[in-house]
């Protein structure tokens, strides 16, 4: 076959374009996406060291990997579809029949779900314990088949702050891997503490436009091989698009994060003191139940409020969403834009009664994820609809 594309048919021309190259030095600002699903192999590497198959590895998403990976201090990192592919490929790599996994009530419903329903199929034992009595952690623990620690902080939706010092140290004592849940802290907190897998949903704050759905975990390489391993045969691959996308926003995450959280604060401090509002929680603010221990493991205290109002405001926390102007009822977090959602339909149909009361679950609270908008605006609309 010759080189000479002047001999080639216009189908063979169309389906093996001109091959644009840069010279070197002449490289683009912005990394290139890498719209392929196949790479071809050089004869002068392994196929190892190379990319193949996106479902495998793709350039762009690499790329997204290590700037995840650096920003949280990590050795590695590994991009999922989801936020729960990426919490769900963890279980599954680090678990296997007969093993035991120790979570808490307080944790992302689809989470308690999973290690609930699921788990149990695979032979996989589980214990629900609750962040407000890590005194029952170490009795939790089965020598031998306890293999796992899963826990978030702060918690969805009503930010219970974990001790992670606490849990970390009797982890370690029995020589169980702990993973961990920061999407609602944000990626470049937490990064000092020696937790094995760190998870996040990138469909929060990590994108924080509202428009892709991904996932990430982050850690060592020693344990991240059985994940990524476990990610590529469960399919859990994002396009390069999505991954594009996601480090393109990553480019103003602290500006976002750090605007977010101010205005939250103002957000809290108002509702905190308002007559109509029954019960406030947020990390930031002094009466909080996890004040002090936010402070001293947190550097920003977020952009999610959760509260609860008073019945004479409306009949349910449903119907008073739909009394806001500005502020969207939908579901996720961590966008631009502010939204709010019933915690009781949202979080708590999967609870008991028991559990709902002591978590402060009900047909009247509410969480609310501040985005870019004044606080003034914002707080006039709650004022609105509180009235």
């Amino acid at each position: 076959m010759s080189n000479d594309r002047r001999h080639w048919s216009i189908n063979t021309k169309l389906n093996h374009p001109v091959e644009i190259k840069l010279h070197e030095g002449n490289k683009p600002l912005l990394q290139p996406i890498y719209h392929s699903a196949k790479f071809t192999p050089s004869e002068n590497f392994p196929y190892w060291d190379q990319f193949i198959y996106t479902r495998v590895s793709n350039p762009t998403t690499r790329q997204l990997e290590l700037t995840l990976a650096e920003l949280q201090n990590r050795e590695d990192c590994i991009v999922m579809g989801s936020g729960i592919a990426a919490l769900t490929g963890t279980f599954l790599a680090l678990l296997k029949a007969g093993d035991h996994i120790i979570t808490f009530r307080e944790l992302y419903k689809p989470a308690r779900m999973y290690i609930r329903e699921f788990l149990p199929r695979y032979n996989i034992e589980h214990t629900v314990l609750s962040l407000s009595h890590l005194e029952d952690l170490e009795g939790a623990i089965i020598t031998g088949k306890t293999k796992l620690i899963h826990f978030e902080s702060p918690s969805n939706p009503n930010l219970e702050i974990a001790d992670i010092d606490e849990i970390l140290k009797i982890a370690k004592k029995h020589n169980i891997l702990v993973s961990m849940d920061g999407t609602f802290a944000g990626l470049h907190q937490h990064t000092e503490y020696d937790v094995d897998v760190m998870i996040h949903s990138l469909t929060k704050f990590g994108n924080g436009h509202g428009d892709v759905i991904a996932g990430s975990v982050a850690g060592k390489i020693s344990v991240l091989q059985k994940i990524r391993e476990m990610s590529i045969y469960i399919g859990a691959t994002i396009d390069p698009q999505t991954s594009y996308l996601i480090e393109r926003g990553l480019k103003t995450y602290m500006l976002r994060y750090e605007r977010q959280t101010k205005t939250a604060q103002k957000v809290a401090q108002f509702l905190g003191v308002h007559p109509k509002v029954r019960k406030v929680r947020y990390p930031g603010l002094s009466d909080n139940k996890g004040f002090e221990l936010a402070q001293k493991q947190m550097k920003d205290m977020g952009a999610v409020i959760a509260f609860e109002i008073d019945p004479d405001v409306a009949v349910s926390a449903d119907k008073f969403c739909h009394k806001l102007k500005l502020v969207q009822l939908t579901a996720s977090l961590g966008s631009t834009e502010s939204i709010i959602c019933p915690t009781g339909t949202f979080f708590g149909t999967d609870l008991s009664p028991i559990d709902r009361e002591e978590m402060g679950i009900n047909s009247l609270s509410l969480r609310l994820s501040i985005g870019l908008e004044d606080a003034e605006d914002l707080i006039n609309d709650l004022t609105d609809a509180l009235k």
